[in-house]
């Protein structure tokens, strides 16, 4: 007997006291549920359960965690990633096997599934780099023993209660989400760095990211030859990117244009047929199938590096001769000194001198003059004034006929007509 009531009844305080004695009923008969659920459980569906928040954290479930031997002094969960393959695939579940038996049996943490990654649930917090890199390596050793492919390793924070582990496994969860931005090789935790973080305190980062531009500079590196401007351009770019908080997706697609646009213009100004049908699609849908930053960049840096045909200028005179070749192939393209000297690493006002005592002629008297030969060559073919000016880089007809008129001393009509005669 819990209590009595004293004649005459007051229902309201009846109508009380019978409440509480049936909420003290469903409270008993809750803890016989989760007991009686407890023992069927094991350690793994328990933490399951408690992460994706299928029980409460209560005296109930604090009881469940001790009788499955769960409450210590630490608690830290590491998450495992591989690339390629599912939980439930044969791979899955042999490398689950394996952890298991390295882990569980030496009592060393707790294996389960959770949401398309495995989990271990560590007692002994992991907190030196040194100790991150030994239990990432026995892990590569795993993974590689089961023939499974690369893998990723994430690591929360070390807790020390129950409540917390919820903590660990969405700071482990978060880092793994964002595994792309981190350099590969290591065992993510709250201590890694992001990939070219760096760059973006260097001075020479990009403030922001504007695919023109960055475009015609990399094609204007990859068409001479000069590797060190490509990296360096290539590294500004994604920098760029991650100054503007790019995502994944985001940074993937832009790449993506990137090498095609470059690879368009430099296929268009091939002369050898071999050349110009070699098939690169691949390799530019590789883009999509590099596991992190780091990788895309340096396949980027690689896929451009093939491209480049050119040795890097070592003097003077090579460095002039390249630009002229350039202007020579690229003459219908919007060429600018200033996009030039930052390819060949000149002051604009230094490179427009240098031009100069070498051709003799101003760089834009230069660019004109080649421009208006190849307008003469064109319209000898017979075609028409207003496509003769686009095909060699003057989008405005009007300005054409007077830069025809400068250098050639009659109109590109007459010219036409003459040669009629």
């Amino acid at each position: 007997m819990d209590g009595y009531l004293l004649k005459p009844v007051d229902e309201e305080e009846l109508v009380r006291y019978l409440l509480q004695i049936k909420q003290s009923i469903e409270q008993e008969q809750e803890w016989v549920t989760m007991n009686r659920a407890a023992s069927e459980w094991n350690r793994a569906q328990f933490l399951q359960a408690w992460l994706t928040e299928e029980i409460q954290t209560d005296a109930v479930s604090r009881q469940m965690a001790e009788g499955l031997k769960l409450c210590w002094e630490h608690y830290q969960v590491l998450l495992v990633h591989v690339q390629g393959e599912e939980i439930g695939s044969e791979t899955g579940l042999s490398l689950k096997h394996q952890l298991i038996t390295r882990f569980e049996e030496n009592e060393q943490g707790v294996v389960f599934p959770i949401q398309g990654d495995l989990a271990i649930l560590l007692p002994t917090p992991v907190l030196t780099s040194g100790s991150r890199n030994a239990l990432r390596k026995q892990l590569a050793d795993l993974v590689k023993k089961r023939g499974a492919g690369s893998f990723t390793a994430a690591l929360g924070p070390s807790v020390h209660d129950l409540e917390g582990i919820n903590l660990s496994y969405q700071t482990a969860k978060e880092l793994m989400r964002e595994r792309f931005f981190y350099p590969s090789g290591e065992m993510l935790s709250s201590e890694s760095t992001r990939y070219l973080l760096d760059a973006l305190n260097s001075g020479e980062a990009l403030r922001s990211y504007d695919s023109a531009p960055i475009i015609e500079q990399l094609y204007y590196a990859v068409d001479i030859g000069n590797v060190e401007v490509l990296h360096k351009l290539i590294q500004q770019a994604v920098a760029a990117m991650l100054n503007e908080q790019y995502t994944e997706s985001g940074m993937r697609n832009a790449l993506a244009e990137l090498l095609t646009s470059i690879h368009n213009k430099w296929t268009l100004r091939r002369t050898d047929p071999q050349t110009r049908a070699m098939d690169y699609s691949d390799r530019i849908a590789a883009v999509f199938r590099q596991r992190t930053l780091e990788d895309l960049h340096a396949h980027v840096a690689e896929f451009l590096g093939e491209l480049s045909s050119c040795a890097a200028c070592d003097s003077r005179d090579q460095g002039m001769k390249q630009i002229m070749d350039l202007i020579q192939r690229n003459y219908s393209e919007n060429i600018k000194l200033e996009t030039l000297a930052s390819v060949f690493n000149y002051n604009s006002a230094y490179l427009g001198k240098m031009f100069k005592n070498s051709t003799g002629e101003y760089f834009n008297t230069y660019l004109d003059k080649v421009r208006i030969n190849k307008a003469k060559d064109l319209l000898k073919q017979g075609m028409k004034v207003y496509q003769v000016a686009e095909k060699v880089g003057y989008t405005n007809v009007d300005y054409f006929h007077s830069k025809f008129k400068k250098y050639v001393g009659t109109s590109p009509s007459n010219f036409r007509k003459e040669l009629e005669l």
